[in-house]
């Protein structure tokens, strides 16, 4: 408007139209709104919301190579993982190839140095604290040995902290579990269950230093932590000779003590606890909780583990989510898990009851953890909602299901299991309880996309379920069967007995219920599968027999049907054809398994539609394939079929009747 009217009239008219009292009014600015650099992108998270069917973040750089299933997830990750320690290896190894690299700031990933040489370092105190800091253990345990040898003295300080170090790790280096940069070595990585190594590097130590309350804790605990009858039993001797001369032994070895004990032993040592003033951490009642879960009776069992909450609850000691996970993983017992082994009415009776139990006392737990804070206390907090979701789909109980998952997607909630590997255990018990319960298949549906695959892998129990669900329904949906058979074929589940019932599934879809974009889609699945499982048969090379699935004569059959459905009758008799083709079942190339015979359904229905199109090869072919399992009598109304619907020539018809008498009676 200035541009058009100029400045100076548009004061003019403005002072001119105004009241008197508003040329006294002055113009205020409010001060500015101090935001965080966060701000923006979280009001823009709450307006967008996450979209719960893409696939997971860590899968979205190439969509071919995204996974489906938890195997080919792990491999995923874990070939990204391995491809940047290869990179760092790489840059350690020729530091030259990026010495004209000026990035700023200046990161250490990108830099990576190699680690000290035991064999190498000058055999100092620094170099030796230097190596226990970095927890190298067993390059610290070879310098310390080094330094010896050579006769360099180790103050005693320095001589605790390596004991330390030695003793809580058994003098070996620090496990999968611990490692702090690379998360599928944390996550996936085996670590097996190691013995106390006697007349190592902590035997050692612990002669050489004096006696004191801190060296024997620290050695007790080490003891316990790598357990066996051996270390036990000479733990519990160092604890009963420290006490003989007045020692007193930390929290931590009492811990280890009571956790590898029985109930009653363990409580006398907890007595023992309150009679030296050692307060009762949880790191304490978990360990209680372990050697309550000792006792071989449920009762018992049972009956130590209420003992325990309520001393907790006297001395106002908030259960963890691992003290849960602790009490609900034993409520049942183990050898009447497998449904198998409960043969007797009494094992099964027992059973019940257990699981009874458990659920109650899952609902008291999740009433009381419900709407709080929850963070993580120990490394096995996230473990209780995998084993809370265990039993609920034993119980069959959606409802708690449900408010477990509400809890644990809470946002007070900060105890997150690792993504790929249980939490998709979590997910999955949940999403088959979700779709066992509901008859609905619209909200299977909206269940199955929002999880599977960013949540829940792929797999046989799950693809089974849902096609259970579909069969049972009377109205069947297209866009949940299509989902699912997608994603059996991208997890390569396709050979076998899911690939059976894929087949099956789509024989049993009416198409003229179908719009004319599904049924575009039903023909392009069709014509998918079919060219896998073809695939699959080729595979005769001897380098790649070990991939070959042959075609069987039912899969044949059936495949031939659903070729005709989409009116590709030519690639479904050229199928056929391998039914009638000795070669094609026999020899090293052989394609086809020998044993075996077509669907009789499915052949009445191929012989149905070339009778319907006065197809004579078509109709001639589908009675030789079944002669092959059909007597004279049954074959004769067949052949007289022909003769009507089809164009059938004299000679046809003799060469027709000749071979139907020539069946067997």
């Amino acid at each position: 408007m200035i541009g058009r009217i100029g400045l100076g009239r548009v004061l003019s008219r403005s002072l001119s139209t105004a009241e008197p009292a508003a040329v006294s009014q002055k113009l205020t600015i409010q001060p500015a709104i101090e935001r965080s650099p966060t701000d923006l992108l979280n009001a823009l998270s709450e307006t967008v919301g996450p979209d719960t069917t893409a696939p997971h973040f860590a899968y979205i750089d190439d969509p071919i190579t995204i996974p489906s299933t938890q195997s080919a997830k792990k491999t995923y990750f874990m070939a990204k993982e391995f491809g940047k320690r290869a990179a760092r290896e790489l840059a350690t190894e020729w530091p030259t190839l990026f010495a004209f690299d000026r990035d700023q700031p200046r990161l250490p990933a990108f830099r990576p140095q190699h680690l000290a040489d035991p064999l190498q370092v000058a055999p100092t105190e620094k170099s030796l604290l230097a190596m226990i800091e970095s927890r190298e253990v067993q390059d610290s345990c070879i310098l310390y040995e080094r330094m010896r040898s050579e006769n360099v003295e180790v103050s005693e300080k320095t001589q605790m902290e390596l004991f330390r170090l030695v003793t809580y790790y058994n003098s070996s280096n620090i496990p999968y579990s611990e490692w702090e940069n690379w998360a599928g070595m944390r996550n996936y990585g085996e670590d097996g269950q190691s013995v106390w190594k006697s007349g190592a590097v902590a035997d050692l130590l612990f002669e050489t230093l004096p006696k004191t309350d801190e060296s024997v804790s620290i050695m007790i605990s080490g003891l316990c932590k790598y357990s066996d009858h051996g270390t036990l039993d000479r733990a519990r001797q160092l604890y009963k000779e420290h006490r003989a001369t007045n020692g007193k032994i930390y929290r931590e070895a009492f811990n280890g003590l009571i956790g590898a004990s029985s109930y009653s032993v363990a409580k006398k040592l907890a007595a023992e606890m309150a009679s030296q003033n050692i307060s009762p951490d949880i790191h304490t009642f978990n360990s209680l909780f372990t050697a309550a879960t000792k006792s071989g009776k449920f009762e018992e069992r049972v009956k130590s583990i209420t003992e325990i909450i309520g001393e907790m609850k006297e001395l106002g000691v908030e259960p963890a989510l691992s003290s849960y996970h602790i009490i609900v993983k034993n409520l049942i017992d183990s050898k009447l898990l497998d449904s198998e082994k409960r043969e007797s009415d009494e094992q099964k009776n027992a059973y019940n009851r257990q699981l009874t139990l458990a659920v109650s006392w899952l609902n008291e737990i999740l009433s009381g953890i419900s709407g709080q804070n929850l963070v993580p206390v120990t490394s096995k907090c996230n473990l209780f909602f995998v084993e809370a979701m265990g039993i609920l789909y034993r119980a069959s109980n959606e409802k708690l299901a449900e408010q477990l998952l509400s809890i644990y997607e809470s946002k007070t909630n900060q105890v997150k299991m690792p993504e790929f590997t249980i939490q998709s255990m979590f997910y999955n018990r949940y999403l088959q309880l979700a779709i066992e319960q509901t008859a609905s298949l619209n909200r299977i549906y909206d269940l199955y996309t929002s999880m599977v695959p960013r949540l829940v892998g792929v797999n046989n129990s799950l693809s089974s379920l849902v096609f259970r669900k579909i069969t049972a329904a009377s109205d069947r949906h297209w866009l949940l069967l299509r989902r699912v058979i997608n994603d059996v074929i991208a997890s390569g589940q396709l050979n076998g007995a899911l690939g059976e019932e894929v087949r099956k599934q789509l024989c049993e879809v009416q198409l003229h219920t179908l719009g004319t974009s599904e049924r575009e889609q039903f023909t392009a699945l069709v014509q998918k599968l079919v060219a896998v499982w073809i695939e699959f048969s080729k595979f005769t090379e001897e380098r790649m027999r070990r991939l070959q699935r042959k075609l069987s004569p039912s899969q044949i059959s059936e495949c031939a049907l659903l070729l005709t459905r989409i009116g590709e009758q030519q690639k479904a008799y050229e199928l056929l054809e391998l039914l009638l083709d000795e070669d094609a079942s026999s020899g090293e190339e052989a394609t086809v398994y020998p044993r075996g015979h077509a669907r009789p359904w499915a052949m009445a229905e191929l012989f149905e539609d070339a009778l319907r199109k006065r197809d004579t090869y078509g109709a001639a072919t589908c009675l030789q394939i079944m002669s092959l399992t059909a007597n004279r009598a049954k074959l004769e109304p067949l052949a007289n079929r022909i003769l009507e619907k089809c164009n059938v020539n004299p000679d046809q018809k003799r060469i027709l009747q000749g071979f139907v008498r020539l069946r067997p009676q």
